[in-house]
């Protein structure tokens, strides 16, 4: 479809890789709000199709997102950092909190999947405590790499690693 969301992505994937995570982490900021509203909402004043939204982005937009930056984002900056760019580190606690984040997301899923066919919760105190403690953690996370990762991405990619990246964001969608 023609001036969608996806061919808006796409666009923007293909002309610079590093504003489509940008991009991403937008979108991100966004579900976070989405799950701050369903929190907010519980137990009665659930929307069935912004859980149901909510819980799509968490099984395959969060993971994909995820994917770009490990298989794609990550080697080419570690390849690139300076020593006192410290990256390594930075990479390791960045794959740690992708690897908790998808954890709880495939958790969260399941919640928002009953939330979206109008059922309502079996304890919504513990949905809501579970709903901030992602949305309030993945907000720091995507924080951090707006203000420090894509900065330094920016800073140190050549274009060669540009052109790299974006071909495995890319093959990241054909599969």
């Amino acid at each position: 479809m023609q001036g969608s969301k996806v061919d808006d992505a796409l666009e923007v994937l293909i002309s610079s890789p590093i504003d489509a995570l940008e991009l991403t982490h937008s979108q991100h900021a966004e579900l976070c709000n989405i799950l701050e509203q369903i929190a907010d909402s519980l137990p009665d004043e659930v929307e069935p199709p912004k859980c149901r939204q909510a819980r799509d982005c968490l099984l395959w937009e969060v993971p994909l997102h995820h994917k770009d930056e490990e298989e794609g984002l990550f080697p080419l900056l570690e390849k690139r950092a300076l020593p006192e760019d410290n990256i390594v580190e930075h990479l390791a606690q960045l794959s740690l909190e992708h690897a908790t984040d998808e954890s709880f997301a495939d958790e969260l899923s399941e919640h928002l999947e009953h939330l979206s066919n109008g059922e309502k919760p079996l304890n919504p105190n513990m949905l809501g405590y579970m709903l901030r403690g992602f949305f309030e953690s993945y907000r720091r996370h995507l924080h951090w790499e707006n203000s420090v990762l894509l900065p330094l991405a920016r800073k140190r990619l050549t274009p060669t690693d540009l052109k790299t990246l974006r071909d495995v964001m890319i093959d990241n969608r054909q599969t």
